[in-house]
């Protein structure tokens, strides 16, 4: 179990990064009472994301003790757009292109390349 801590903590780090980034989406549009207000950055799902980031924070350094940067990072943010990218399609109704698909797709092998 230990052996993959690092693993875990790489992914809850991912997690976290991406529900913070859709916490502040939904909080600047849906949530906030008005454009330019001070309650968009005051509201809990606002500062329920900074908690996100600051969890990302530590359990990305703690992964890099066991991981290359090389490899950790590519992983953090191409699985981060890819979850940010069907969080956007199912809760902001937005759409990309074929060629945006395409390069979701090279994004992928990327990926599976980086790891492997």
């Amino acid at each position: 179990m230990s052996r993959y801590l690092p693993h875990f903590a790489l992914v809850f780090a991912l997690l976290c990064n991406a529900g913070a980034n859709v916490l502040i989406k939904y909080s600047m549009t849906r949530g906030a009472s008005g454009e330019g207000k001070l309650s968009g950055y005051l509201s809990p799902l606002y500062l329920l994301a900074l908690t996100l980031f600051g969890l990302n924070l530590l359990a990305y350094s703690w992964s890099l003790k066991s991981f290359k940067i090389s490899a950790a990072y590519p992983v953090m943010v191409s699985g981060g757009y890819l979850i940010i990218l069907i969080a956007g399609w199912f809760l902001f109704a937005e759409r990309l292109s074929v060629t945006q698909y395409a390069g979701v797709g090279l994004i992928l092998a990327g990926i599976w390349l980086v790891v492997r």
